[in-house]
Parts: structure tokens; sequence; C-alpha cells
């Protein structure tokens, strides 16, 4: 089914940026500073990398691992791999959302959605437009690719 078919997609593009850590660090610094928008940010230089760093690691991590528990449930355990990447979203999302949310001190998790928003969409929309006509980020979703099987 389509609809399978995107959410596949889209966990192997969020994969794919969440993962490239220590490059996607500068990215969350950068998501914070957007999000935050005209007003000053209200702590250290070294503590706003320090944060935009291990939460970068840290939410780089916690992908990998929804990417393994996403294909132990459709590779070993046999179930249908569109459901499951539906539910795997479905989990990942809220636990992102909340992670950059605990590292950043934000009051509110429409904070931290906002942030997750930025920080994992703004790179994937522009790879994306990129990777349509040349085609250079293919080898990494094909990696990614590997490990999410399509639904039949």
């Amino acid at each position: 089914m389509e609809l399978y078919n995107f959410v596949r997609g889209a966990l192997a593009w969020t994969a794919t940026i969440a993962c490239l850590w220590p490059i996607n660090a500068p990215l969350l610094a950068f998501a914070f500073k957007v999000q935050q928008g005209a007003k000053p940010i209200d702590m250290e230089n070294d503590e706003y990398w320090t944060r935009s760093f291990v939460g970068s690691l840290v939410l780089g991590l916690v992908t990998a691992a929804f990417i393994f528990v996403d294909y132990m449930l459709t590779d070993w355990a046999d179930f249908p791999p569109g459901p499951i990447h539906v539910i795997v979203y479905i989990g990942y999302v809220p636990v992102a959302v909340w992670i950059l949310t605990v590292f950043f001190a934000m009051d509110d998790l429409t904070h931290g959605l906002s942030l997750f928003m930025v920080y994992i969409y703004l790179p994937v929309f522009v790879l994306w437009v990129l990777n349509w006509p040349i085609g250079f980020w293919n080898p990494l979703l094909r990696f990614v690719g590997e490990y999410l099987p399509v639904a039949k």
C-alpha cells in the first residue's frame, strides 16, 4: 500500500538524518536557534554546544534502536512490515520529541516538537529535493532501507 511505503520512506529519511552524528550536531544547534526565533539563547555557549552534540548523539542512538526494533519485528518475528513501520514511527516521534525537550530544558512538548520538525525534516526536505534529480543520497537510503522491508 502507498501509505506503508510513504511511512517506510519517511522512517528511512528520518533515520538517515538522525544517525549522521557528529555532522548533524550543528544542525541541531541551528534548529534550536531557528526555533527560538528572535529571542536570545538563555544558556552559555559551551552549554549550548554540549546540549547540541549530546542531544544529537542520544537521538541518533535512539533512532538506531527504533530501526533495530522495526527490523527485529519484521524480519525475525515475521510481522507484516507495513503496520510495523507505522507503529514504530508513531512510537519514535514522541520519544524523539521528549528527548529534545529534556535536553534543551524546554517548558512544553510542543516546543520540542517544533525543534524536532526543524531539526529532522528541514534537512530531509532539502536533501530530498537535491536527491530527486541527482541521486547522491541513494547509497545511504539503501543502507537504511535494507533494515526496513517493503510492505507487500
